[in-house]
């Protein structure tokens, strides 16, 4: 049987997928005989710690097969990490075609299967791959935004599967495309499942749709399929919006948020009713709670003292002088980078403090403590005079947050983050900047497609708020998505 669990944000998707999947082994079936898979390896990872949080009997061997499909290729395949395409593979081959090539990589470690560059090139013959079809065919959508000349295209695919054959190196397509037509089945370990999961699944692209329908051959087996077309927000990854929306399921529709207030899903679905093309109507209920919006013109306007918080932006270029403010201000954040503070330093001041009161230390503490100090330790001295091996800038900082009164033995209570890498996540409060790049505009224009996932990415960052919604307006009025 197949089933297609439809959620709109908040409504806990992943959360009927694990009680489903609790069902099953109620039911007698074996966990190795269950997969679990998610677009990104964030994704399968936090849906398997919420399993083994409920299932503390269970270890992460018990349950192997909550991964990415492009993980679950990969190990089906037998292959290691040294036979899969690098950055320095990518930079090789663009010196040979004549192409620079600064950056072009599959989310490094991650096996996310979502490749970016900085080359038009290799971002369109591997998005070609995603979607099933040719190169050229992928060029004459016109949703590149380089210039690109139409004849170097095949010559460079061309390319890189001489380059690929030579050094006996597979990339991430290649993956999924052997598990789909291998050269010799007897060789791939395909997994005997009883029932798939399938998180996150509007944001799969057409090649693994065809994943899935092979192992559907493969097994005889239920498939579950969670998602929302309305946050189908990857679609310049190769995502397929369309196969989930299409995806023949008996349906089981999700229709109570817990996350999203009243006015804040007025504001959503004024964004997401924009929508053109194909979209599966749906009615939701909001929290009780009606939120607040508000609009500010600059983040030094909002109070960030208190609570947790999601400081969101379109893309990446945008993100940059928020760290810097957030530091000068005495703020512990997080970004995709990790946190702003290691906690080595904030533990070794809490040991500096012990010693200063008499207390005797392990022996490895202690050495790490007097790391910091370039002399006989003098503990009439507070740690940011007797820490002369820090940088004076990571002491200022860390002294401003401990003012702040922030907590370093927690996790950041602010994080900053693009709409894309801030999916699945969310906050009391929400600050969304509507300024866009020229890029951004320019990809939008270039079909309704396009401009219908435009709508969808602003959707969700829209829906990532619990309680209050920031909007901080741009001062270029042209470059601004009105809300």
């Amino acid at each position: 049987m197949r089933y297609k669990v439809i959620g709109p944000p908040g409504t806990g998707k992943t959360r009927k997928l694990l009680n489903k999947v609790q069902d099953y082994v109620n039911k007698g079936v074996a966990l190795n005989k269950i997969g679990y898979f998610a677009f990104t390896r964030k994704a399968a990872r936090e849906a398997r710690d919420r399993y083994l949080d409920v299932n503390t009997h269970l270890t992460k061997k018990d349950i192997k097969h909550f991964q990415t499909l492009h993980s679950l290729a990969f190990n089906s395949l037998g292959l290691k990490e040294e036979n899969v395409m690098q950055e320095l593979n990518y930079k090789s081959i663009g010196e040979k075609c004549g192409i620079q090539v600064k950056y072009a990589s599959y989310e490094t470690n991650n096996w996310n299967g979502i490749f970016s560059s900085n080359s038009e090139y290799l971002t369109l013959i591997n998005l070609a791959r995603a979607k099933q079809i040719t190169p050229l065919e992928q060029f004459d959508k016109n949703e590149h935004l380089g210039k690109i000349e139409r004849n170097k295209i095949d010559a460079i695919a061309k390319e890189i599967n001489d380059y690929k054959k030579i050094y006996h190196l597979i990339d991430y397509a290649d993956m999924i495309e052997q598990f789909l037509n291998p050269k010799d089945e007897k060789k791939v370990k395909y997994p005997e499942f009883d029932v798939i999961f399938i998180d996150e699944a509007q944001d799969l692209s057409r090649i693994q749709w065809s994943m899935i329908r092979k192992l559907e051959e493969k097994n005889d087996m239920d498939v579950w399929v969670a998602g929302d077309d309305d946050q189908a927000i990857f679609g310049w990854a190769g995502a397929d919006v369309d196969s989930f929306i299409e995806w023949k399921a008996e349906e089981v529709p999700l229709k109570q948020s817990e996350r999203v207030p009243s006015q804040i899903q007025q504001k959503a679905l004024s964004i997401i009713n924009m929508v053109q093309d194909n979209r599966i109507n749906k009615d939701y209920l909001p929290k009780k709670e009606k939120g607040e919006i508000q609009i500010r013109y600059k983040l030094s306007d909002i109070d960030l003292t208190k609570d947790d918080w999601l400081i969101l932006t379109r893309t990446n270029p945008l993100l940059k002088p928020i760290p810097a403010f957030l530091k000068r201000k005495g703020f512990f954040f997080e970004t995709v980078d990790g946190k702003s503070m290691g906690k080595g330093l904030f533990e070794d001041i809490q040991n500096w403090n012990r010693l200063r009161k008499g207390e005797t230390l392990p022996e490895i503490q202690e050495t790490r403590v007097r790391e910091r100090i370039k002399h006989k330790p003098d503990y009439s001295l507070e740690w940011y005079y007797a820490f002369a091996n820090v940088p004076s800038t990571k002491i200022e900082y860390l002294r401003a947050m401990l003012m702040n009164g922030e907590d370093l033995s927690k996790e950041p209570r602010i994080k900053v983050s693009t709409i894309h890498g801030a999916k699945g996540g969310e906050a009391t409060n929400v600050v969304l900047f509507l300024n866009q790049t020229s890029n951004t505009m320019k990809a939008a224009k270039k079909s309704k497609a396009k401009q219908d996932e435009e709508y969808r990415v602003w959707y969700v960052g829209v829906t990532r708020t619990i309680k209050n919604l920031y909007l901080i307006k741009c001062n270029n009025k042209k470059k601004e998505f009105i809300i």
